[in-house]
């Protein structure tokens, strides 16, 4: 076999080996996201802690990782990647609302929180399935980056026994997941039906 043809079905493999890293990196969010209910949920709060921090890291790492090595990844990525990275946020939230915490989260924020998701959950897989590639908007981004903050700063005002208010905080969490759902909807939905018009 000539050099140039191995070297790109060696390259082709050890890309597939990163995409398959990637993919279990992706799904490691889930399991991580229930361990960290049951610990935050039994009291645990420095172990939850940590393990929220690793959650949220990973998600960085798949994403760092894929620019890195220039990989785009495969179909099964695309779903795997949103899906964990949702489950990963509606299992914090939850293990925030059933949690004994001190300084706790209103039931209200976490409604917010989770029933973006559920709403937003079958408008994407519409989407996936109709496009097989979607936008995903900067207000979702920014939404997610704000939870990812949010979670471990109620984590760290309760390690502290901190005595301070989580309205407004709570407020502009629920202002960015109006955003983000307000947006995505427009993005898959109305934006498309606009222009065929």
């Amino acid at each position: 076999m000539p050099a140039g043809v191995e070297g790109s079905v060696e390259g082709r493999s050890i890309r597939g080996k990163i995409r398959l890293f990637l993919n279990l990196l992706s799904l490691s969010r889930i399991p991580t996201g229930f361990l960290f209910l049951v610990l935050l949920v039994e009291g645990r709060l420095f172990l939850s802690f940590l393990v929220f921090l690793i959650g949220a890291f990973s998600d960085k790492l798949d994403g760092f990782f894929a620019k890195k090595y220039r990989i785009e990844k495969d179909e099964v990525g695309r779903v795997i990647d949103p899906v964990s990275d949702r489950v990963f946020v509606v299992l914090s939230f939850l293990a925030l609302y059933l949690a004994p915490l001190r300084v706790d989260v209103s039931w209200w924020a976490v409604l917010f929180t989770v029933g973006q998701d559920f709403l937003l959950a079958p408008i994407g897989a519409y989407a996936t399935l109709k496009k097989r590639r979607i936008v995903v908007s900067v207000f979702g981004k920014l939404s997610t980056l704000y939870q990812y903050l949010f979670v471990p700063f109620v984590l760290l005002v309760n390690l502290y026994s901190l005595h301070i208010s989580l309205l407004y905080a709570e407020l502009l969490l629920i202002l960015f997941n109006l955003l983000s759902a307000g947006h995505h909807v427009y993005l898959w939905l109305l934006k498309e039906k606009n222009e065929a018009f």
